[in-house]
Formats: structure tokens, C-alpha cells, sequence
């Protein structure tokens, strides 16, 4: 352990490695939760090599699988569980993404977004209306959504030409959140009761923005729960790479051959770049690009038209 320590190659990554050891003596009961990301790929290396290797220490190391998952991720598994010596757990979701989709709805642009049209959907809400106490009349019960479709100091506001587009052209399929929820947090959430953990380690860095850059810090005490832990948290791009040079880490095809930046659920329109990879799974993994295409068809068909819409209307504007 020492002489791991000591090889990192940076001050951050060093002081990242004395928590970690810290954190993962004084849990007993460990549940490792594996993406097969890059970041999960350098936390499992961490919890590997740092953790006791004793009786009193439990390491179970889990994949939860969402129906939509790469052929190049179930790969990364493999090598993981061959390079390590390990056993991951592959747990498919009892709702997977295209039954959480028929559930709930589809997932559109961004999860703030889908979880307050899912709400207004919920409330039959008239998309003509614009004034905003006339909106907040009508529907008393949707102050949350309507201070977003309002513009209402909510950083994640509607933009104008989006609202434009919707008033136009209001969407005729359910829209949701929550496939994520039913998919993955659900799962790990029955997991971590089933194996009564007492800590849960995830691979994720504040760097990567979005929701992590609101956590504030690697450890949080779980309050009535497994606590959470991130080994990787507080590491920039820089640490990141330096780390995978000096202990030779090993990524997915998914970011070594096909070019991903990201992981996760193939296909996903919550990535605003989904238009590209499409175009990459349609040339390494066909079969799963013909499956989401048709899974997330009603989604990607609207976000299309928006797009379209959005770039007309900048058009207009220039000519004026």
C-alpha cells in the first residue's frame, strides 16, 4: 500500500490515495459500483490496491446493466475481472431503460429539462398560455415547472426559442426523467439493501460538470444509509491522465478505438452529441444502433425539429 502511495504522480492524487485508505479501513461492508467508464476504471484500480485485505473487509464490486449497454463496456468487465482477479456482478435492471421509457416516458435535451415537462405533461398543461399569473391560476399545483417554463430565476430556465418551438409544436409522446432512475439508481438502491453496505465508492469527478459540480465534497456520510465516497473526486483531467500513465490503466474500446468521450447508456438523448454517436455505433456496434434508434425514435424525432427550428430562427435573425 506505502509504496502505491508514493508512486502518485501528483500532490493531488497523493493526498486522494491517504483518504482513500483512510475511508475504505474504516468501512466493512464495501459496494464498489462499476460503469466501466474511464473513472470507474481508475477508482477500481484505487479501491483494489488500498483496500484491507482481510476478513473484517467485504469488497463487492457491481455493473448494473440498463438495456441499452455497449458490447465495449461488457468487454471492459471482462478485462477488469481478468486484471484484478475479481468477480463483478452484472445486475440487469428489473426496468430496464426501454421498459422505463414505456413507463414514464422518453428522455428529451437534458434531465432538468424532461423532469419539468413531465410534470406540466402531468398537470394537461396548456402550452398556448404565455402570461405568467395567468399560468400560475390555472395550475396551482406546478409552480415548480411553470417557474421554468416562465424564465424565472431558475438556472436551468427555458431558453426563448426553445419555448417558441414547444408553443409551436408541443410534444405528442410522454416525457421523462426517470429512466435513469428505474434503470440504474433503483438497482444500486436494492443492492446496497441487499448486501447492507456500509459504503458505497462511485467513479466520478467534480471536472466533469453538470450535476457533480454541485457535489462539495468526495465524502458524505450517508445518514441512515451507506455512506458515499468518490476517490476520484476532486482530480482534474490532468491528475486523471497522469494517474492512468503512472499506473498503467487500461480503458474501454468504447474510448480507445471507437472515440467516446463519455460511457454510459448508448445512444442517450440527454447527450447533446448523439448525432455523432450514432454515426460510431452504427459502424462498431450496428445491432445496438438499429435498437436505440428505435427505442429513443419519438426523442430523437423532436430534438431534430428543434434543432432544425432553432437554426431557422438564427437565420431570420441574421437577415434582419
Amino acid at each position: 500500500m506505502t509504496e502505491y502511495i508514493n508512486k502518485a504522480p501528483t500532490a493531488t492524487i497523493f493526498d486522494s490515495l491517504v483518504k482513500a485508505k483512510s475511508v475504505l479501513a474504516s468501512h466493512h461492508n464495501i459496494l464498489v459500483s462499476v460503469s466501466g467508464g474511464a473513472d470507474s476504471d481508475c477508482m477500481i484500480d484505487i479501491v483494489h490496491n488500498l483496500s484491507p485485505k482481510d476478513e473484517e473487509h467485504k469488497i463487492t464490486y457491481v455493473w448494473y446493466d440498463t438495456g441499452v449497454e455497449l458490447d465495449a463496456t461488457k468487454r471492459q468487465l471482462n478485462y477488469l475481472e481478468d486484471k484484478y482477479g475479481i468477480e463483478i456482478l452484472k445486475r440487469r435492471a428489473k426496468v430496464t431503460v426501454p421498459a422505463a421509457i414505456a413507463k414514464v416516458g422518453y428522455p428529451f435535451f437534458s434531465k432538468e429539462f424532461s423532469a419539468r415537462i413531465s410534470r406540466l405533461q402531468y398537470h394537461k398543461f396548456n402550452w398556448d398560455l404565455a402570461a405568467a399569473e395567468e399560468l400560475k391560476d390555472k395550475f396551482p399545483k406546478c409552480r415548480w415547472a411553470l417557474s421554468w417554463w416562465c424564465g424565472e430565476n431558475d438556472r436551468y430556465s427555458i431558453t426563448k426559442v426553445m419555448r417558441d418551438y414547444i408553443r409551436k409544436s408541443p410534444p405528442d409522446f410522454p416525457i421523462s426523467d426517470k429512466c435513469c432512475y428505474y434503470a440504474k439508481k433503483k438497482p444500486s438502491a436494492d443492492m446496497e439493501k441487499e448486501l447492507k453496505a456500509d459504503l458505497v465508492c462511485l467513479g466520478i469527478r467534480r471536472a466533469e460538470g453538470g450535476v457533480r459540480a454541485s457535489i462539495s465534497r468526495c465524502f458524505n456520510s450517508g445518514k441512515g444509509r451507506a455512506d458515499r465516497y468518490y476517490p476520484c473526486f476532486l482530480w482534474a483531467d490532468e491528475d486523471k491522465s497522469a494517474f492512468e500513465q503512472t499506473y498503467n490503466i487500461v480503458h474501454s474500446d468504447a474510448y480507445t478505438v471507437y472515440g467516446f468521450k463519455r460511457t454510459g447508456c448508448a445512444g442517450c438523448p440527454f447527450n447533446s452529441k448523439f448525432e455523432n454517436e450514432l454515426k460510431i455505433l452504427h459502424k462498431y456496434e450496428p445491432k445496438l444502433a438499429n435498437a436505440v434508434e428505435h427505442i429513443f425514435a419519438p426523442s430523437y424525432k423532436y430534438t431534430r425539429a428543434y434543432r432544425k427550428f432553432k437554426e431557422s430562427r438564427k437565420k431570420n435573425e441574421r437577415k434582419k
